[in-house]
């Protein structure tokens, strides 16, 4: 009979144990839940907003995240508003599971295993050295804006459509200033000659050799093969250049310097490219050296 209490007596025990260690297992730091797709959160505010965004649709947000001692990434330092379009979630209890609750003016903090930030979110081929005996990112987002694909379509073209005007108002002024006899071709493109050369022509499908100093309309230089000692050689009309090059130095013979003054839809557009901001137009001063 003593046997039998005694074996109860060690089952009872150590299921209370079993118990115990469950409920710590599953303990969250404080103010933190857990609901049924997996997400564990804690919300700091709620906002007066009633949309929470769906896949497709673009958020503005504030994010950082730390691995609880040291932040990683604060998006305050970026200097300008973070935008993400909402995508389906990487894992359970992701960044995007607890966007997809939130509603603007909403502030959460949100819990995600780190191995699953670094390997499925960030898609990283491996979990960084430093970051081996991290358990959890903490991410804290603050949603301040909900936008439809159509929308951010239609805020685009509103911008694109400013610097455009922006760009035309500045074009104009400078050659208002510099070349008040410029004459554009049918595509926009002016160039005007400096000096006239008795070479060959240039023609498309020839590799023509030319030499350059590009500027932007302030005067600032942001490209010389002058400086690097090297003119450029490319074959002519296969856009292997700028199209307002394909077309300038195609009006040009061995011998020519010219300036090429070139707006952005025949330069690098509304996206720009490296050091050369979006809807910029561009001043090449050329010279062609060789056709062959």
């Amino acid at each position: 009979m003593k046997k039998t209490l005694l074996s109860a007596a060690l089952v009872l025990a150590a299921l209370a144990f079993s118990l115990v260690s469950c409920n710590q297992g599953n303990n969250l730091p404080d103010g933190f839940k857990k609901n049924e797709q997996g997400l564990i959160y804690k919300y700091h505010n709620h906002g007066t907003g009633e949309a929470t965004p769906k896949e497709g649709d673009f958020v503005t947000l504030s994010m950082s995240y730390t691995d609880g001692d040291t932040v990683l990434f604060d998006s305050k330092k970026l200097g300008y508003p973070m935008k993400l379009p909402m995508i389906k979630s990487t894992f359970k209890g992701d960044v995007y599971d607890g966007l997809s609750m939130m509603k603007v003016g909403d502030s959460v903090s949100i819990m995600c295993n780190a191995d699953s930030v670094f390997l499925k979110l960030f898609r990283m081929p491996s979990v960084p050295p430093d970051m081996d005996s991290v358990k959890y990112i903490y991410f804290n987002i603050g949603l301040s804006n909900i936008q439809s694909a159509e929308q951010i379509q239609q805020e685009k073209e509103a911008e694109t459509k400013a610097l455009l005007e922006k760009e035309a108002l500045l074009r104009n002024e400078y050659l208002t200033a510099n070349y008040p006899d410029a004459v554009a071709s049918e595509s926009g493109l002016y160039l005007i000659s400096l000096n006239k050369g008795k070479g060959k022509k240039a023609e498309a499908g020839k590799t023509v050799k030319v030499h350059y100093t590009g500027k932007f309309l302030d005067g600032s230089v942001f490209d010389s093969s002058v400086e690097k000692g090297e003119p450029i050689e490319f074959i002519l009309g296969q856009g292997q250049v700028i199209k307002g090059w394909d077309q300038g130095i195609g009006m040009m013979q061995v011998g020519d310097k010219a300036i090429l003054v070139i707006p952005s839809d025949l330069a690098y557009g509304p996206g720009g490219r490296g050091s050369i901001p979006p809807s910029s137009t561009l001043v090449f001063e050329v010279e062609l050296i060789d056709v062959k």
